[in-house]
């Protein structure tokens, strides 16, 4: 049988998830930047906009090319063979990464989540 601080103890780790969540899973935004990083250094810098643009990517281990499109982006070649990153496919939210590890590629996602964007399986 469940005791008193049993239910305050559960009642405490769900709010914490709930924090959690709230702060770590964002969605998209219209604010919302890509962020590409080769070695570590910050590279370039695009805007999630309603017109596609795409971006090509040459470092010493390699090639990618990167299309950006109206809220989402996607690795749609590379070079290496793992294709790890091509088969990521498109991520969309803040906080949402693309990795290509052979290429020591990093593509983010940052932004500010919408809390419209929040159903009723969140709560």
């Amino acid at each position: 049988m469940m005791k008193k601080t049993d239910l305050i103890l559960i009642a405490a780790v769900l709010a914490v998830s709930a924090i959690l969540y709230a702060v770590f899973y964002e969605s998209p935004s219209n604010g919302s930047r890509v962020r590409i990083y080769v070695d570590g250094e910050l590279v370039r810098t695009e805007a999630m906009t309603d017109t596609g643009s795409q971006v090509v990517i040459d470092n010493a281990h390699g090639s990618n090319i990167i299309e950006i499109g109206p809220g989402s982006v996607e690795v749609i070649w590379s070079d290496c063979a793992s294709q790890v990153c091509v088969r990521t496919g498109k991520i969309s939210r803040p906080g949402e990464v693309i990795v290509c590890l052979p290429h020591h590629l990093l593509i983010t996602i940052e932004g500010v989540r919408n809390p419209e964007d929040i159903d009723a399986i969140a709560w």
